[in-house]
């Protein structure tokens, strides 16, 4: 017999799914008719599987040591990466539960199995949180060469809470770009957007059809900027929809590509970048919103996180340079 008690940061785990990861070489079946048994047990009665466990709580599995050892060796042992290099900087909010994270250009938000990733960052300096049944994580992503805030999850009733929120747009986003040209002074650009998975790129479309979905941007002019005779516009944007690279590609169907932008660039706005020496995408998340909510993350209800522009921005957005 072997018995584990739940720790605060698996708290919200399904009591079934945890068995299956602190055992994760025993077959399902097998698991399935052990609850059924009674040779698994939480808090010393019967396990229906479907319990949502508490910090605290004890699952005893009745096998033979053998038995535990052979079922208890993990089917794959993922290697923890180094730390990011200044990932403390990186840090804008940190309590028990949650993270805030400030995402420099150039660092993946997930990895890839090339190379190092945000995440891998946080389950470095995360490692003692990490077990059998949990691994902290981000919960948002941004595109590679795109910086700014990305929310994580400590526990795991945080994570899936942070999930919800995001899934559901409850937190609202806004980001700032610079974009080639004058915009108008604010707007709403509405319509739809089909990935073309050959090209890896996503196509704008002014009408509904089979595997297009509808997509909402707001935005609002805040500055002009005139350098090296290049016109651009500083403008704040808010994500009313969420999908991938739905603001680099509502302003280039707009007239207005975003600054260093390679993929949805117009020839006007890619030789713009290269005479004001950009080599990236203008666009930062700058902004978090949580909504009034209560249960466990409650205590963040409507509160507000921001991350100032990276320098590379804000070098554009001064005067007289």
């Amino acid at each position: 017999m072997k018995e584990w008690m739940v720790s605060e940061a698996e708290s919200g785990a399904q009591s079934f799914r945890y068995v299956t990861r602190i055992l994760p070489g025993a077959p399902v079946g097998l698991l399935r008719k052990s609850l059924r048994k009674k040779n698994i047990t939480l808090n010393g009665k019967k396990m229906t599987g479907q319990e949502k466990l508490k910090g605290g709580d004890r699952i005893c599995v009745w096998f033979s040591e053998d038995t535990l050892q052979k079922f208890m060796v993990p089917k794959a042992v993922e290697e923890v990466k180094p730390v990011v290099p200044g990932f403390a900087s990186l840090i804008v909010y940190e309590d028990p539960k949650v993270m805030i994270l400030n995402k420099p250009a150039g660092l993946l938000s997930q990895g890839d199995g090339k190379g190092t990733s945000l995440n891998d960052g946080l389950l470095s300096w995360l490692q003692k949180d990490i077990t059998p049944a949990f691994r902290p994580s981000i919960c948002n992503r941004l595109d590679r060469n795109t910086s700014g805030l990305v929310a994580a999850g400590k526990t795991m009733e945080a994570l899936q809470e942070l999930n919800t929120l995001i899934r559901t747009r409850a937190i609202r986003k806004y980001y700032r770009a610079l974009v080639y040209g004058k915009t108008e002074e604010e707007g709403t650009l509405r319509g739809f957007m089909k990935k073309e998975s050959a090209a890896n790129t996503v196509v704008w479309l002014d009408h509904e059809e089979e595997g297009a979905y509808p997509v909402e941007t707001r935005y609002r002019r805040k500055e002009i900027f005139l350098k090296k005779g290049v016109l651009y516009s500083l403008v704040d944007v808010e994500l009313v929809t969420g999908k991938s690279h739905q603001i680099r590609v509502h302003f280039a169907h707009m007239g207005h590509p975003l600054l260093g932008d390679p993929k949805y660039g117009s020839e006007e706005s890619k030789k713009a970048s290269a005479l004001l020496h950009i080599h990236r995408q203008m666009l930062h998340a700058y902004r978090l919103v949580f909504p009034a909510i209560t249960g466990t993350l409650g205590y963040l209800s409507g509160k507000i996180f921001e991350a100032p522009l990276p320098e590379e921005m804000e070098r554009l957005c001064r005067t007289g340079e």
